[in-house]
């Protein structure tokens, strides 16, 4: 009996170590860069070395001008919004295969973020904050006007917040009905077609051939990422887009407290076999 309770207590902490070094994975930062032809790479933050994602016009599609870039946790799809088209399309971030998710008549959307199950943008026309659901139903929000003119709209996946980057270089949050919250940072800078939170700083693209790191206190702004690293991936035209994926990565000592307890669990089975 106290053996059995022994082997139970085994396993037990087996099964503890390796949940709890599942839980103690750091994050690392998966960067999508679009130009304004649909042309996406990926790119994980700290390296310079990537690889291209796909193009829309691999899947048929003559994009007109790409402007901003969201991601789709729920399906892993990145989405491009074609601001002159009028039409949102949605790129599998494995295979790179392309679709029209829906489309926006009379509706120029561009930034783009996906915030609370609905799809968000600004409408260049009217510097209007819009909301779609997937299905590409637009939703009333109470109010809609924004401040200066924008581009570029993100969410920070921290604090679970809208934000955008207008012409005069404020970086302010905003919320789901449209209503302007707080200045988070303001910068020299305000040239943006889309923006994304970036570990307490930004990442920037500003419609050159170079993608910008925004630095969070002192609003800086240095290049990332040179035309020569974004051409390597596939990333030719004009930089429009920018999202970050969040992944989680194990740390050698996860992996290591994650080892012990599987050894734990496996030196258990191995005993029972032999007895």
């Amino acid at each position: 009996m106290r053996a059995t309770l022994t082997r139970y207590r085994f396993v037990l902490f087996g099964a503890l170590f390796v949940l709890i070094a599942s839980y103690l994975s750091a994050q690392t930062a998966v960067i999508f860069v679009a130009d304004d032809q649909g042309n996406v790479g990926r790119i994980v933050a700290g390296q310079t070395i990537g690889t291209q994602v796909g193009s829309l016009t691999d899947s048929q599609f003559t994009p007109n001008q790409v402007i901003g870039l969201a991601y789709d946790s729920n399906t892993n799809g990145i989405l491009l919004f074609d601001r002159n088209a009028n039409v949102v399309y949605t790129m599998d971030a494995t295979s790179g295969v392309s679709s029209v998710l829906f489309t926006t008549p009379g509706v120029e959307l561009q930034g783009g973020a996906v915030y609370g199950g609905l799809v968000y943008g600004i409408n260049e026309r009217t510097q209007q904050l819009v909301a779609y659901t997937f299905a590409g139903v637009q939703q009333s929000l109470s109010n809609d006007v924004l401040t200066g003119h924008n581009h570029s709209l993100a969410t920070n996946p921290l604090t679970t917040t809208l934000f955008y980057l207008n012409n005069s270089g404020e970086i302010l949050s905003v919320d789901s009905g449209g209503d302007d919250g707080t200045l988070l940072l303001s910068t020299s800078n305000g040239n943006a077609e889309d923006i994304a939170y970036f570990e307490g700083d930004y990442l920037v693209a500003t419609y050159n051939r170079n993608l910008y790191f925004l630095d969070g206190l002192t609003g800086a702004v240095t290049i990332y990422l040179t035309d020569s690293e974004l051409a390597a991936v596939g990333v030719t035209g004009s930089v429009s887009g920018v999202v970050l994926e969040y992944i989680a990565v194990p740390e050698p000592g996860t992996w290591a407290m994650m080892l012990v307890g599987l050894v734990m669990i496996a030196w258990i089975g191995i005993k029972r076999r032999v007895s």
